[in-house]
């Protein structure tokens, strides 16, 4: 991998504000990043990449291969829709650009392993942005359950909940099955999965699962789902990765988790760093949770420059094949839906190949 120099300015594309929310708190991120920069956007959708690139005061590309073959960009942010992952990545890591890919690495397990093959082939790093691994509390849990300070790890609860997706604060593609690959059970339960993964350095090894439409009707994906899953060493953990918050709940998305030890109890709340501000203003009225906290989207930028500066993947960044970890569990808690029973990881791999 070539590392880049300690001075030398990091320019970044960015590929698609599809998905729009991610896409833009990227872009902010980045310029709150001392040796970083914004240099260009490309998006299959003229008007929307053309209205990015003016409110980041950067170059719009229609083709992006006139993107990508600007020397002086050396990595790339992709957020489009989850299934042309694939494409946009192989061609960025063909480019030999670095590539930050928005989660779910994918839609289907050997699209996941054909970007891995491409960066690893092509000698550049490929990152799922899993911020919650940023989270201080995140890093001291994952210290306290991995030096033994908790004994043996017993169970755990965890949950990324959120408003439903829907439009026009949502772009439509979200709501597709074909786009997104499923529905809240793969967009949410990634980050949660990851972090267990992350905090208990042990793998799943089997995960049930059900799903539902529950919370808004007429969907084509799910939006309520609850998967349990057995790790490698015996800890039983459960998920809720459902949009199941009200549209006008203080926060409109949470991440928590409780770990039991057989020597004590881990609590974690990203919305406890949050000021609750009451304001009439039409366009945020009533009670809204204002963070105090650190922004785990700078955080993660951050160190995704520093790892692009250094040519290598450094702690806590996640990598491909932890996208692709947390990819299969989703996929395998799909099949276990289909099947109506528990899914052995290793034998939903071997099904899948």
């Amino acid at each position: 991998m070539n590392a880049q120099t300690v001075n030398q300015t990091i320019r970044v594309g960015m590929i698609s504000y599809a998905h729009r929310a991610h896409a833009v708190s990227y872009s902010h991120a980045l310029g709150n990043i001392s040796g970083a920069a914004l240099a260009a956007v490309y998006d299959d959708e003229a008007g929307r990449g053309q209205q990015f690139a003016g409110q980041f005061g950067v170059p719009f590309y229609q083709n992006l291969d006139d993107l990508l073959r600007r020397e002086d960009i050396s990595c790339v942010i992709v957020c489009s829709p989850t299934n042309q992952h694939r494409d946009l990545v192989c061609a960025a890591a063909r480019a030999g650009k670095h590539v930050l890919c928005e989660k779910p690495i994918a839609t289907r397990l050997e699209d996941a392993q054909a970007m891995i093959e491409a960066c690893h082939s092509a000698g550049v790093l490929l990152q799922i942005p899993f911020v919650c691994r940023f989270y201080p509390t995140v890093q001291e849990a994952r210290r306290l359950a991995q030096s033994g300070e908790l004994g043996a790890l017993i169970g755990a609860i965890g949950g990324n909940r959120g408003i439903p997706p829907l439009p026009p604060s949502y772009p439509d593609w979200i709501l597709d099955p074909l786009q997104a690959g499923g529905g809240a059970l793969l967009d949410h339960s990634v980050h949660v999965t990851d972090a267990m993964r992350f905090i208990f350095g042990t793998e799943v090894e089997s995960v049930y699962a059900e799903k539902s439409v529950f919370h808004a009707l007429d969907l084509a994906v799910e939006d309520s789902g609850l998967l349990a899953l057995t790790f490698q060493n015996g800890l039983i953990a459960t998920v809720d990765p459902s949009w199941s918050t009200p549209q006008k709940n203080p926060y409109h998305y949470d991440f928590y988790l409780r770990i039991l030890g057989e020597k004590g109890v881990l609590k974690l709340d990203d919305t406890r760093q949050a000021l609750n501000v009451v304001s009439d203003r039409p366009e945020q009225p009533g009670v809204a949770a204002q963070p105090f906290g650190i922004d785990v989207d700078v955080e993660m930028a951050r160190r995704f420059i520093h790892c692009v500066r250094s040519g290598e993947n450094l702690f806590p960044a996640a990598t491909g094949e932890d996208g692709l970890r947390a990819l299969e569990i989703a996929l395998a808690a799909y099949e276990s839906i289909r099947q109506r029973q528990p899914v052995r990881l290793a034998d939903f791999e071997r099904s899948a190949t």
